[in-house]
């Protein structure tokens, strides 16, 4: 789509590290849609009125805030700093009811709102919640803006949010820059020796600094909740329904946000949406298995590169090669690059073919004893060097909203299910999980979702996702009640807007209430 790209500044396999513990599906052999219908194909209206009954679900009728006011924010970048489109800029604060998070008693949210050239002030509003907690947010607002279509992003004011115990929404920055190191360099397999001593420590460090900074309500920070204070930011809006366009655990929340308000939704887009009732287990087996597949199109793809391909002859056999070969000189968790990196790097960046070839060159050069470049490229997307990095707000919300605590022994059961349908990246998925392993117990683990009495809701997966597996994308919208699947023949994370096909898909959905046909599936 001309003048578009996809959400956010960074590369989108950024949510791999959450969606470990987000993404799910069952595991076995890919699967296919049933049709085959290429394009928009024919058009049904949506029902954009609420239910005269007024649709109640678990959240019940809606909640209340005050009005809104916004405000100048000097902090807020107004200009993309990728395309240099400008916007106007605003911000403000929503204070929620109910659970006490942050100081005083209170929890708040911070919001952020984008209008581009000749978009009045009292446009509708379309929140987008791009990736991870704390990915996103207030502060990235005009970037965010600039990467929806310019139909979108013409028609709406764009709104962000810090969400609770992120951003400047009372963050909880409760992982020092030590741990973060650690987890950046985990060992491949966290079932080995060195692996285990280094994943069972760093999962100590950090759990004991959240309970200690979070307090009794780090449990209250996860997604259930942050659906709630989504309502109480509607509520401050001054509309009845919320428009909402989600992206990887964006389009989870969303998920969830539909569930508890059904009648609170105007409309919503989910793009590569986890499924919240699957195990975490079986969630980050799926990302290892979907992880394997993608390396063999990476590997197919590396002759291609422009100068050929860095990894020689056997790519695959090259990233194995490398992976045992920085396990074995690097002790895991020391912040040195593992072969636990290697992975961690394939994770965030399969799902954007876009970086290949500069991974596969850094991928090369560690192999041959120059790990600098890996390095920088790791905690360039981790935001290590940031002020505050996304992975501790991502890493709690994760946490908090799964009820599994895997242990040594249960960690060495579930890797052993997993090895021999994905060899190499199930073991260090299932260890990413491991982190959770002495946790708290959660206040609201995620579990099924229906959105019974919602309106119509369009759902985009792409059939060979590496961070949001497709059959878990594809069972999702199966469960709503009345979920639209748009499949797209890719390997990218994120089919909005970079697949044309699907780009058409949610502008006509959200600026003429049209769906596409059931059972679209967008070329390559």
């Amino acid at each position: 789509m001309s003048g578009a790209r996809r959400i956010g500044p960074l590369a989108a396999g950024l949510t791999a590290l959450t969606m470990v513990l987000l993404a799910g599906c069952t595991l076995g052999p890919s699967q296919r849609p049933a049709l085959a219908t290429y394009g928009p194909g024919p058009a049904a209206t949506v029902t954009t009125t609420a239910p005269a009954s007024g649709t109640v679900g678990p959240g019940g009728p809606g909640q209340r805030a005050d009005p809104i006011r916004w405000q100048s924010c000097a902090d807020v970048a107004d200009t993309d700093p990728t395309t240099g489109q400008q916007f106007d800029v605003d911000c403000a604060t929503v204070v929620t009811e109910g659970s006490a998070v942050g100081s005083a008693g209170r929890r708040s949210i911070e919001v952020a709102r984008a209008r581009a050239a000749g978009v009045a002030d009292d446009a509708p509003v379309l929140v987008v919640l791009d990736g991870s907690p704390g990915q996103h947010g207030r502060s990235d607002v005009a970037a965010v803006a600039a990467g929806l279509s310019p139909a979108v992003r013409q028609h709406f004011a764009v709104v962000t949010v810090d969400l609770a115990g992120s951003g400047d929404a009372d963050p909880i920055d409760c992982i020092s820059r030590t741990d973060l190191g650690a987890l950046a360099t985990l060992g491949a397999d966290p079932t080995q020796p060195e692996g285990a001593k280094a994943l069972a420590e760093v999962t100590r460090s950090i759990t004991f600094e959240c309970i200690d900074q979070g307090g009794p309500d780090l449990p209250l920070v996860n997604t259930t909740e942050a659906a709630d204070d989504l309502d109480h930011l509607r509520a401050a809006l001054g509309t009845d329904r919320l428009t909402v366009l989600g992206r990887g655990a964006g389009a989870t929340l969303g998920t969830v946000y539909a569930d508890r308000y059904p009648g609170r939704v105007q409309a919503a887009v989910l793009d590569a949406p986890a499924n919240p009732m699957d195990a975490a287990d079986a969630r980050a087996a799926a990302v290892g298995v979907a992880a394997e597949k993608a390396l063999d199109a990476f590997a197919a793809a590396c002759p291609t590169f422009s100068g050929g391909c860095p990894l020689g002859a056997d790519p695959r056999g090259t990233v194995e090669k490398t992976v045992a070969q920085l396990d074995a000189a690097a002790t895991p968790g020391t912040g040195r690059v593992t072969g636990g990196s290697v992975l961690l790097s394939l994770l965030l960046g399969l799902g954007d073919p876009a970086v290949w070839p500069g991974l596969a060159g850094d991928i090369a050069k560690a192999g041959q004893g120059d790990t600098t470049a890996l390095a920088s490229r790791l905690s360039t997307a981790l935001g290590l060097s940031d002020s505050r990095s996304w992975v501790t707000p991502a890493l709690i919300y994760a946490c908090n909203d799964t009820a599994v605590r895997l242990g040594p022994d249960q960690l060495a059961t579930a890797v052993q299910d997993v090895r021999a349908q994905a060899p190499l990246f199930g073991p260090f998925t299932l260890g990413l999980l491991g982190v959770c392993g002495s946790w708290p117990a959660p206040e609201n683990a995620l579990g099924a979702v229906k959105a019974n009495g919602a309106p119509p809701i369009l759902v985009l997966g792409a059939v060979d996702d590496p961070v949001a597996p497709y059959e878990s994308v594809r069972a999702l919208a199966g469960q709503l009640a009345s979920a639209v699947l748009v499949s797209w023949q890719s390997g990218t994370h994120g089919s909005y807007p970079a697949s044309a096909c699907a780009a058409g898909a949610v502008d006509g959905y959200l600026l003429q209430g049209q769906l596409p046909a059931v059972g679209t599936l967008c070329p390559p």
